[in-house]
């Protein structure tokens, strides 16, 4: 369950939630990997036993639910200076992963300060990027407007991120001495969100990152883990990006990684006894235990404070739900008796950024592909520092509304029988079984409205039925769709006229 010991180290790859949202997915994934290695996350997407709690049942069949990363570095992005995505702004050396072995060069980057190994200065580092805690004071926050427009999309659950890698915590905290409590007059921007969650009746979620560079600093190298770890002669590097040349004692990082516990502990129970029931609790990554009696989060307490909470697996390794993330669901397999959520982004980036939307008929697709696995669908939206979504996250959650009118039985249900198969994603629910003609796009990956193909003629297979159905419909308008049974396999012809640019539903009804 420890990361290394070697406590100076252990968390200098501490990374965000689900990795960044590499230009490549293909990399994305791969980056992603070695970030929560880096992190102390074994292995989250194994099968795990859930909680039996009554309270708790609510999440296999939740299916969609709203991320929100949001914190300090939307800031730079509000004010059109990208140095990052979320925490990771203050991390250089990122992405290379590669072995430098000229005496020359390493000489070279060592004289001009080359983290990079670019030939430019770091964008920015973690002292700054600590400093625009000053200017974040959010002033058109209104998370009834998130919480609207989510439950009008069909997301049951929302997750906010109240702490980041970077260490600023989102509510006055008695912990740390890095959050609102010393900001913005000590505001509270966790209530109103937990509160406006419950008012239009969604589960709420709370992310918290126990990896807190702000409170690490003094102990950590802000060189990327896989970069330092393949060039040994790197130096490790402080807040400045400086070489460090003071460091640590045994005795001074036991103290340190203790007080680190307790913080880790006290914002916790903080969060799970302020603001009344909490539904989630998704943590990301985990850092060491200290040793002897220091205080210690532990399962145990979380579930005292909140019996009917849902865990992720990212703190204690053994939570109640497989976490997938990327662009990509790395799955075919359906989750029979398990939890399992899949968590991507709507856009190219976790934290607020002013690059497009993924088209509403990609993300539904996506939603369409985990459901049909027994998986939910977690996508994440950044609001700004002024606590704003983008105009354009809330015409892609209109589009998603006005399909969910339509079609929310079909994402509802869970996946066919296991002796049942389709050509395509499909659930089932009861006697209806529900086919997706989910729309064909140039990219496979991070589409775009442009990317769109048009619809064709298409067939949509379901194989082991007993009998013939009683009606085959279409849910976009309700009326019959030309189908053939035969040898308990139902073929149905959807024609490229009735397709839309988003996926379409079938119902076919049992007798």
């Amino acid at each position: 369950m420890n990361l290394p010991h070697r406590f100076s180290s252990s968390l200098r790859s501490a990374l965000l939630c689900c990795g960044m949202a590499a230009t490549a997915p293909a990399l994305a994934q791969d980056v992603a990997k070695a970030q929560h290695g880096a992190i102390g996350i074994v292995e989250d997407n194994k099968p795990a036993p859930h909680t039996s709690h009554p309270d708790a049942q609510w999440f296999p069949q939740a299916g969609f639910g709203m991320f929100i990363h949001w914190g300090l570095t939307s800031v730079f992005d509000t004010r059109d200076q990208r140095v990052g995505d979320l925490s990771w702004a203050m991390i250089v050396g990122a992405w290379k992963n590669k072995s430098f072995t000229d005496p020359k060069e390493q000489a070279r980057i060592i004289r001009e300060a080359d983290w990079n190994f670019d030939g430019k200065p770091p964008s920015i580092t973690p002292n700054k990027y600590w400093e625009v805690a000053k200017d974040f004071n959010p002033q058109h926050y209104d998370p009834e407007k998130w919480m609207a427009a989510a439950q009008a999309a069909g997301m049951q659950y929302v997750v906010l991120t109240t702490r980041h890698h970077d260490g600023f915590a989102l509510w006055p905290s008695a912990y740390g001495g890095f959050n609102t409590k010393n900001y913005m007059g000590g505001r509270d921007l966790v209530r109103p969100f937990v509160d406006a969650a419950r008012k239009y009746g969604l589960k709420v979620g709370l992310y918290y990152s126990p990896p807190n560079w702000h409170f690490d600093r003094d102990y950590m190298n802000f060189m990327y883990y896989g970069t330092a770890r393949m060039n040994p002669w790197l130096p490790e590097l402080d807040a400045d990006l400086k070489p460090r040349t003071v460091f640590k004692t045994n005795e001074e990082k036991a103290r340190h990684l203790a007080e680190y516990n307790a913080v880790v502990k006290g914002q916790v129970e903080e969060l799970l006894t302020r603001y009344g029931k909490i539904d989630m609790l998704w943590f990301d990554g985990a850092i060491p235990a200290p040793e002897g009696d220091a205080p210690r989060l532990t399962q145990a307490r979380v579930r005292e404070l909140q019996p009917g909470i849902v865990l992720s697996p990212r703190y204690f390794h053994d939570g109640d739900f497989a976490t997938f993330e990327g662009p990509v669901l790395k799955t075919g397999k359906v989750s029979r008796g398990q939890w399992a959520e899949w968590c991507t982004t709507w856009t190219q980036g976790w934290s607020y950024t002013k690059t497009p939307f993924y088209s509403a008929g990609f993300e539904l697709a996506n939603l369409a592909l985990a459901r049909s696995l027994n998986i939910n669908l977690l996508l994440n939206v950044g609001p700004d520092a002024n606590g704003e979504l983008a105009p354009e996250a809330y015409t892609k959650l209109a589009e998603v509304a006005a399909w969910m009118k339509l079609n929310r039985a079909a994402v509802q249900a869970a996946a066919l029988p296991e002796s049942e198969k389709a050509s395509v994603p499909a659930t089932a629910s009861g006697r209806q079984r529900f086919l997706f003609a989910v729309p064909a796009f140039t990219k496979k990956e991070r589409a775009f409205d442009e990317d769109l193909i048009a619809p064709s003629d298409t067939d949509l297979v379901l194989q082991g039925l007993a009998a013939a159905p009683a009606t085959v419909t279409l849910l976009g308008d309700g009326k019959p769709v030309q189908s053939e049974f035969a040898n308990g396999k139902l073929t149905v012809r959807l024609p490229a006229a009735r397709r839309t640019r988003l996926p379409d539903v079938v119902a076919v009804q049992l007798r």
